[in-house]
């Protein structure tokens, strides 16, 4: 099982440490803590190159360029012709 809590660090009380033993009883857990939430949007803008590729993109997509349109069925067919090379 896998859980993901977002909690301000004032917020930490006996409470919640209790609320996580109850959850996973005596299994072994990882705890894993991060001061800001770092999605890969926010990964790609810390690269200079990324971010311009990024921001290219974007505009591309606003005027239309560039654009590769299939169904579902074309999609799957595509990626399994992929993953034979």
């Amino acid at each position: 099982m896998e859980t993901t809590y977002r909690i301000k660090a004032s917020d930490l009380n006996k409470g919640f440490l209790d609320s996580i033993k109850i959850l996973f009883k005596k299994k072994e857990i990882e705890i894993s803590i991060t001061d800001e939430i770092n999605d890969e949007t926010n990964f790609l803008l810390t690269n200079p190159t990324n971010k311009a590729h990024l921001f290219e993109a974007i505009e591309e997509l606003k005027h239309g360029k560039n654009l590769v349109r299939f169904s579902g069925d074309e999609f799957e067919k595509y990626t399994q012709e992929l993953l034979k090379k």
